[in-house]
């Protein structure tokens, strides 16, 4: 057992492990995050959405969370942040995401401006 004076092996360990050779995470799959870390990425994927417009790099973004059916799991995301009252700007860049990807529900209606088109996925 160390004495209070002297440093024990966890506090070297400690010292190893985040100051001298830290873990850095790169390249993370996100399959492997929490759901509520999902639903942060996927509030994420349509923010860049949102400023991009870029509907392919989207859409493998959001296969990249591993669900089945991801269209399925973004309308249930959508619908979700609509009826517990989210920010708004946050429920118009899931919408914008969602009518892009051809999801539809009566929902959504009143966060489009100018009307609501649905384009086959």
């Amino acid at each position: 057992m160390a004495s209070p004076g002297n440093p024990s092996g966890a506090g070297l360990g400690l010292l190893l492990g985040w100051v001298v050779w830290p873990t850095e995470f790169t390249e993370a799959d996100p399959t492997v995050l929490e759901e509520k870390y999902q639903l942060d990425y996927t509030l994420m994927i349509a923010s860049t959405y949102w400023m991009e417009e870029d509907i392919g790099s989207a859409r493998r973004r959001l296969e990249s969370l591993g669900h089945e059916d991801y269209i399925g799991w973004f309308r249930r995301v959508t619908i979700d942040h609509i009826l517990n009252g989210a920010e708004e700007s946050q429920i118009r860049q899931l919408v914008k995401l969602a009518a892009d990807l051809g999801i539809y529900s009566p929902a959504m209606e009143p966060y489009w401006p100018g009307g609501f088109e649905v384009e086959s996925p």
